[in-house]
């Protein structure tokens, strides 16, 4: 489960940091740690994969891995999520064993949630300064290699087709993690 409390805080009684979504009489705004908060709200009754990540003389890394189905669309994903804590960044090998041909092609989403500068903060003037940001991922599949910006909590969703979602009941998939610098 992911929370944050306070969850609400008035603008103009700011008495507690940090808070998750900032307002006054008449607008609001999302504060980053309410947009991280939006990353792991797929966990609830997901399936943790064990993942690895093997990084030579970097050690600020972390991910994980889990399967889980969009209660939207119906469709299932492999959602890897890289937090980079470091001033670098990094170029990332993804590799996933344990599933066969089942990453579709096309229908899977990267987002990155950074900003130029670790001290910034949305407000009424910029309430989109610090947000996640959707793109597509073309041409997924089980071996891939991609960029982590500095600074940078990054979610690779990964569409699976149904003959996948079939076999993840069955097979544990282990998902690996490559990065240099």
């Amino acid at each position: 489960m992911a929370s944050c409390a306070p969850l609400f805080v008035n603008d103009n009684d700011r008495r507690w940091s940090p808070d998750a979504i900032v307002f006054n009489s008449w607008q609001h705004y999302g504060c980053p740690n309410y947009w991280m908060l939006h990353f792991f709200k797929e966990s609830s009754g997901a399936s943790l994969h064990p993942s690895t990540i093997q990084v030579s003389n970097y050690n600020q890394l972390v991910a994980s891995a889990i399967t889980w189905q969009n209660s939207k669309d119906g469709n299932t994903y492999l959602k890897i999520k890289v937090l980079n804590f470091g001033n670098k960044a990094i170029d990332l090998s993804i590799s996933i064993t344990g599933l066969e041909n089942e990453i579709q092609t096309f229908g899977s989403v990267k987002t990155v949630l950074t900003s130029g500068s670790l001290r910034d903060e949305n407000s009424f003037q910029q309430p989109d300064k610090v947000v996640p940001v959707e793109s597509p991922i073309s041409n997924a599949r089980e071996e891939m290699s991609l960029v982590l910006d500095p600074y940078s909590l990054t979610s690779f969703d990964l569409l699976l087709d149904l003959k996948s979602s079939l076999q993840m009941m069955h097979s544990v998939p282990e998902s690996s993690l490559h990065s240099s610098m």
